[in-house]
């Protein structure tokens, strides 16, 4: 097993690259994960349990978003917690609400922050018959060359 030493910000695009991003709006496949593609067993086995590991800490850090949103948001008639980008200024025009700006500094800060994730290093010849258009620029630093 080796360790690398992640942001939270890169947990998030690891978790896409692992498992895909599907809208959800549409329900369509933005981008397949490399979970998605022809893998072997054995491969498709270690980047499942790395999937899940990375799963802990981008569920961590979503429940610490939603902490930030009701701190920085205000509560509408149906219960739900937003936080509107822009406010109506004192001239009637439009401005960055000042809490939408407190909470992308503190939501910035968080992502930044570094956590340590143990896997299964990859080879090359792991992932050496995946054809795909699709760049998975985390993964290829867990890859270690041959």
């Amino acid at each position: 097993m080796e360790k690398k030493t992640l942001t939270l910000r890169d947990f998030f695009n690891l978790e896409a690259e692992l498992n895909g991003v599907t809208n959800t709006k549409t329900g369509e496949k933005v981008f397949q994960g490399l979970l998605g593609q022809k893998l072997s067993l054995k491969t498709k086995y270690w980047l499942t349990d790395l999937s899940k590991k990375v799963k802990v800490e981008t569920d961590a850090c979503e429940a610490l978003k939603n902490e930030l949103i009701k701190k920085h948001g205000e509560e509408k008639e149906n219960g739900e917690i937003l936080i509107n980008t822009f406010i109506k200024g004192d001239d009637d025009k439009d401005i960055l609400n000042p809490a939408f700006i407190e909470f992308e500094k503190e939501y910035t800060t968080l992502l930044n922050e570094e956590r340590e994730i143990e896997y299964k290093p990859l080879s090359i010849n792991d992932l050496g018959d995946v054809q795909t258009d699709e760049n998975y620029s985390i993964i290829y630093s867990l890859i270690i060359a041959d």
